[in-house]
């Protein structure tokens, strides 16, 4: 599987996330993964033969805002309207999160800092605590 960023901001090669796609499966047997930061963004690259959807890039493109917890909404709105599967992917922190992100219709979680990036969950635990 290859992940790309399937955002709406310009490429460095200057293709279209579709070009790229094409390119990709002209060459290889691969499935494609898109990396998107909202709702249109997900129908673009699913039009655009993308095989998966992820939540990834909410937050963390110029017109999306960060949420200190996972953006569940870019989840349930496109997977319940999308032919093809929505990974929920960014800032999920606890399992009760992921376990939000599947009922609100996720295919899949993936978890990362959460799980492996000690220094960030240590400073989870310190804000916590500070704030009591």
């Amino acid at each position: 599987m290859v992940a790309l960023d399937g955002t709406s901001r310009p490429r460095p090669d200057g293709l279209t996330f579709a070009a790229t796609v094409a390119g990709l499966r002209e060459q290889h047997d691969v499935l494609v993964m898109a990396d998107v930061s909202t709702f249109e963004e997900g129908v673009a690259a699913a039009e655009a033969g993308a095989d998966l959807v992820g939540t990834t890039l909410s937050g963390y493109t110029d017109y999306t805002p960060k949420l200190a917890g996972p953006d569940l909404d870019p989840v349930e709105r496109p997977a319940g309207a999308l032919d093809v599967p929505v990974v929920a992917e960014g800032r999920i922190h606890t399992p009760a999160r992921a376990a939000e992100a599947l009922a609100r219709g996720a295919h899949a979680v993936v978890v990362g800092t959460a799980i492996t990036h000690p220094t960030s969950i240590t400073r989870w635990f310190v804000d916590a605590v500070a704030q009591r």
